[in-house]
């Protein structure tokens, strides 16, 4: 890397009028939310003003996923997929200042060179719960306190849209709920010639939901609604990074900037 032209750092930095030139790298792109994380870099100037400090300056941005979705039904896919970015601590101010120091000087690279190392937060910790014991408190915390309710009535109304399509889905949450198949068939079924696939389909009575049957999806809890196969269909995480940058000052302010590095907390 070293060279009398600087190379190396000329690539991979961004040059100002004049401004320091500056180049890092950090080796462990992955780290424990709260533990430091460590770099090396190399700097050096070409104008008259003289090397004055360097800072890390990095924002915090905060990725949240979230599934849900009721696996019993089948005539159509039932899920909540959301997955946001925000960006929680904008990059306004440095986290840590290091001062020039002239013992840092490496006739061989031609340039300064250091090791440092920047703080992270603690509370940045990833999130992750799926296909847990069942907990409401949890789904209030991560999804909001309405969350449950809303996911229920929107289901059933596009489940009472036609029931005739939606049968098997009803048949399915009976099954799951306790009850014989062979009971709903002869409670609350009828079938029709198809003359298309020449085979008879089967649908509700009269082509209307019975009220046991309306009945006994209002009597479901929002867990009744997500599990299946031992497991709820429910999962949320939520992670942190960072997009960190270097800088380096003359004694007038001007600076130089490395390019940005991205750290995952976890």
């Amino acid at each position: 890397m070293a060279c009398d032209k600087h190379d190396t750092l000329d690539d991979q930095v961004f040059i100002g009028n004049m401004a320091p030139q500056v180049y890092w790298e950090v080796p462990n792109t992955t780290v424990t939310a709260g533990s430091d994380v460590a770099f090396t870099a190399q700097y050096y100037t070409t104008g008259e003003r003289p090397l004055s400090h360097l800072e890390v300056w990095y924002n915090t941005v905060e990725v949240e996923d979230k599934q849900v979705s009721a696996p019993w039904v089948t005539s159509f896919t039932y899920s909540v997929v959301s997955s946001q970015t925000n960006e929680r601590i904008p990059m306004t101010s440095a986290q840590v200042k290091y001062m020039h120091n002239e013992e840092w000087w490496n006739d061989k690279e031609r340039a300064y060179q250091f090791e440092a190392t920047f703080p992270t937060s603690p509370t940045k910790s990833k999130v992750e719960w799926s296909n847990a014991a069942w907990d409401s408190t949890l789904v209030n915390r991560y999804f909001g306190e309405t969350f449950m309710q809303h996911f229920k009535d929107s289901l059933e109304t596009i489940l009472k849209k036609d029931v005739d399509v939606s049968y098997k889905d009803y048949l399915a949450l009976y099954v799951a709920k306790g009850g014989d198949s062979r009971v709903f068939v002869e409670a609350y079924t009828d079938s029709t010639f198809n003359d298309n696939t020449q085979e008879y389909d089967k649908h509700f009575k009269n082509h209307e939901l019975p009220a046991a049957i309306d009945s006994l999806y209002k009597a479901c809890t929002f867990g009744d609604l997500i599990f299946k196969g031992g497991d709820f269909s429910i999962s949320y995480k939520k992670q942190y990074t960072l997009n960190a940058i270097l800088r380096c000052y003359d004694d007038e302010g001007t600076y130089g900037i490395a390019l940005s590095k991205e750290i995952t907390l976890n």
